[in-house]
């Protein structure tokens, strides 16, 4: 059994559920990609072999392991650099794969490259770039080559595209051999204690570290180690930190209707756990009456669609910078009457020209424009008007008249249902669960996202692309339709 370097950032993440995953694959509940997850999975060995592209003259080795050891030692013992996944192991049983192995000849030792999709090393708890490639070169070392320097090749958030692709821009090489340096000794004893772990025939099943964390950091496992922790607990309270968690968790309570006063939380958490003890929602009617009032009509609901990529494939646009390619908006008058427009973008030379030139035909001048979360929607408009400065005026004036109506439930009206989320899937169900999305094709935004990706990139029969366009126009339609039904619910209520 060998400990790869996915194994090990796993282990760092939560040792049991590695265990788990190695020794006990019956019970281990591995997390299944979603097609956004999988594309961004396909977009990172996209950048991978560009980067190879600023190393010529590489070879890249077999994929089948006992054959890529083989090539990889010849490789190294005749000097043929670079090397593209050149791939070793340890004397203790460590599997490294090497994005890039340069040869240099001025030290007589090898330089490490690894290549990210990200736009910055980064050194968080899921992502630690400088975890990852220590392990590479203590595993190179291990097996007796000598390395030099190590470096991580990410893109470049400075980037804007120009016509052809330029990788020499788009790709920045960083030197972490200091920070490889210093974090070799610690990198060490950790690999050891996680082939230490994985030499147990037998570990204790019962509860995992993750028990400290914030629901979003609890490893796929977690319900088979903790599996009497509710789907609604402490770990879901607003920005709580895991100080706070394993202080509340190791006085015997889990539930968060079960935290007391006593325990200093903020305000806003005080309120979530309020609600959640009496299950009534928590309703500032002056407040919400005195929003609403001030707003003056007609109102536009308005909601962009949008893709990102790694590699940015629109001239002006830069890595991860979204694109708008659909808008929806519904336009709601003083006398209760609803209009809908809605404009889907069909191939990239539709975006994001001849959307804005869309916008442009509607009468929007006037009243306010309401957005969920609309800092979004706002950012888009900034992005939109520097790059199309004939647009920019009409963008800059929704920017100026927009109003966020996700702002009242996090400030105003607070329900059980919520359970301390604001989204509008979390809003809308729980006030009016007559309105669903449950029944579209898509639910979400990266949903969204993957589906217009696979309209525009993807070979696919006419069939296909229509049932794609559909999906679109109702989810997004969906989005400003919720807000509007929610705006009512409010209205109603405060009237």
């Amino acid at each position: 059994m060998y400990l790869t370097k996915t194994d090990f950032i796993e282990y760092l993440q939560c040792s049991k559920c590695l265990w788990l995953k190695k020794k006990r694959p019956d019970l281990y509940i591995a997390p299944v990609p979603t097609d956004f997850e999988e594309s961004k999975i396909e977009e990172g060995q996209e950048v991978e072999l560009l980067a190879h592209s600023l190393f010529p003259n590489g070879t890249l080795v077999s994929s089948e392991l006992e054959q890529s050891l083989l090539e990889t030692k010849r490789l190294i013992d005749s000097h043929t650099s670079p090397i593209f996944q050149a791939t070793t192991v340890s004397n203790n049983n460590c599997l490294a794969r090497i994005d890039i192995l340069r040869f240099n000849a001025d030290t007589d030792k090898w330089d490490i490259y690894e290549v990210k999709s990200s736009t910055e090393v980064k050194t968080d708890r899921s992502h630690n770039h400088i975890k990852d490639v220590t392990f590479q070169k203590l595993v190179l070392e291990q097996s007796g080559v000598s390395v030099d320097r190590t470096f991580i090749v990410h893109l470049n958030k400075e980037y804007r595209r120009a016509g052809k692709l330029n990788v020499k821009e788009l790709l920045k090489i960083h030197d972490v051999s200091e920070d490889v340096q210093k974090a070799a000794d610690n990198t060490a004893a950790e690999m050891l204690e996680a082939l230490t772990l994985l030499n147990k025939d037998q570990i204790d099943l019962v509860f995992c570290d993750c028990l400290y964390l914030t629901r979003g950091n609890h490893c796929s496992s977690f319900g088979v180690f903790n599996p009497d922790v509710p789907d609604y607990s402490v770990h879901d309270i607003l920005r709580i930190r895991p100080e706070k968690i394993k202080t509340i968790i190791q006085s015997g309570i889990v539930k968060i209707e079960d935290v007391s006063d006593s325990f200093k939380l903020t305000d806003i958490q005080n309120n979530q756990v309020q609600v959640a003890r009496s299950q009534k929602p928590q309703i500032d009617h002056d407040a919400i009456k005195k929003l609403l009032d001030s707003l003056s009509y007609p109102l536009y609901f308005l909601d962009y669609e949008t893709y990102c990529a790694a590699i940015p494939i629109l001239d002006g646009y830069g890595p991860y910078q979204h694109i708008p390619f659909q808008v929806s908006i519904h336009k709601l008058h003083k006398d209760g009457t609803l209009q809908h427009y809605e404009y889907l973008g069909t191939s990239i030379a539709d975006v994001p020209g001849n959307l804005l030139e869309y916008l442009k035909g509607i009468d929007c001048s006037g009243g306010k424009v309401v957005s969920w979360h609309a800092s979004f929607e706002n950012t888009r408009n900034k992005e939109m008007a520097e790059l199309n400065p004939l647009h920019a005026q009409m963008l800059l004036d929704l920017n100026a008249r927009t109003f966020d109506l996700e702002t009242v439930f996090k400030e105003s009206y607070l329900h059980p249902g919520f359970k301390g989320g604001t989204s509008i899937k979390k809003v809308l169900p729980a006030l009016l669960p007559q309105f669903s999305y449950k029944d579209l094709s898509i639910q979400g935004g990266t949903e969204a996202m993957e589906n217009w990706r696979k309209l525009i990139f993807d070979d696919l029969d006419e069939s296909q692309k229509e049932s794609i366009k559909k999906a679109l126009l109702d989810y997004c339609c969906m989005d400003t339709l919720a807000m509007v039904e929610i705006f009512r619910h409010l209205q109603a209520y405060v009237s």
